[in-house]
């Protein structure tokens, strides 16, 4: 990711903006499921799956935003060039 010399392209925002909602969501997911008690005993409730819809959503949108990055990774012809400096020819 490094070697991209510009990461202020729209499609590099849009990589790093699903990278980053799908891990939130992830997140989220994780501390409702550790935080939810359920005083009917029974698990497939609506917000259980609720959560498990949301924890799915972010997995499948983290996922995306890295297939996206290595794609832009292996078609960037940044890693091609040769760089010249100032005074040599």
């Amino acid at each position: 990711m490094k070697h991209l010399q510009d990461l202020k392209t729209p499609v590099n925002k849009l990589a790093n903006t699903l990278k980053l909602t799908g891990i939130l969501l992830l997140v989220v997911a994780g501390v409702g499921f550790i935080s939810y008690r359920s005083d009917t005993g029974n698990f497939w409730d609506i917000y259980t799956l609720f959560l498990v819809t949301l924890s799915v959503a972010g997995a499948v949108i983290a996922f995306i935003g890295e297939m996206l990055w290595k794609i832009l990774q292996t078609n960037s012809d940044v890693t091609y060039r040769r760089f010249y400096f100032y005074g040599e020819e």
